[in-house]
């Protein structure tokens, strides 16, 4: 399969005129719960090949969107991509952590850029679990729909522990487990045991005593991440952002 994603990307660089400099997998395949029938999420960061498309009053699309077959294909334009890192956003944030990568960086346009601003990671993984814990609570009965939700949830609120703890969060469930250091052994394996089940088509197998702890814990986690306001870091200065898309652009 990855040959025929490589080749779907090499067919856009050429009907868009564009150069991919970094491919990757996003979704619940990179996220560590696919099962048979997932699709592929495919994100990429491209850069046009026209450097006058960069200095043209025409307005130029900043994204390229393929849908087709088992491929959700999206791509974002360097200026959108370094704008977004500016404002350090999550999503961007995860290609660029992604444990499949179709196309390695050609050239790493975030290089020398300041951090992500944690406090905005926070804010948004607590968005997630806050909205998805809703409909879980109303809705206890245990399907394939509502186990992955569960597994959506897992995911924000480890992302979430792990920054509070002051580490760097990945983003495959597996190493979520892994790196969340103050996580009860017990909630660790339940978790693990509802991935096996969701993976492999086993939900009829799910222990619902085992959903009935996630269940507590998630609440609990859920409310004190609520009740947590982090201070949000300065921003930083967008002229860098400005000289490094210059400098992508006009290399020499």
């Amino acid at each position: 399969m990855k040959s025929q994603i490589i080749s779907e990307l090499e067919r856009i660089e050429k009907e868009n005129d564009v150069s991919i400099l970094y491919a990757c997998e996003s979704g619940s395949r990179a996220w560590g719960f696919n099962h048979e029938n997932s699709d592929y999420d495919v994100r990429f960061i491209y850069k046009r090949n026209s450097q006058r498309d960069y200095v043209t009053l025409s307005q130029k699309s900043d994204v390229i969107e393929v849908m087709k077959d088992d491929f959700d294909i999206v791509g974002w334009d360097i200026k959108k991509a370094l704008y977004l890192h500016y404002r350090s956003n999550p999503n961007l944030r995860e290609w660029t952590l992604s444990p499949i990568v179709y196309i390695d960086w050609k050239e790493d346009i975030f290089k020398g850029l300041p951090d992500f601003d944690n406090s905005i990671l926070k804010f948004h993984y607590t968005n997630i679990a806050t909205s998805n814990w809703k409909s879980l609570k109303d809705n206890p009965e245990i399907s394939k729909k509502t186990v992955k939700m569960y597994l959506y949830n897992c995911r924000s609120v480890l992302v979430w522990m792990i920054v509070n703890e002051g580490e760097n969060p990945l983003i495959n469930i597996f190493d979520l487990l892994n790196q969340a250091k103050t996580l009860d052994e017990g909630i660790k394996n339940d978790i693990l045991s509802l991935v096996d089940c969701y993976k492999n088509g086993r939900i009829d197998s799910i222990d619902s005593l085992a959903i009935e702890r996630i269940n507590q814990w998630m609440g609990i986690s859920i409310e004190f991440m609520r009740n947590d306001f982090p201070k949000k870091q300065e921003r930083p200065d967008l002229k860098i952002y400005d000289d490094r898309l210059f400098e992508i652009i006009f290399p020499d």
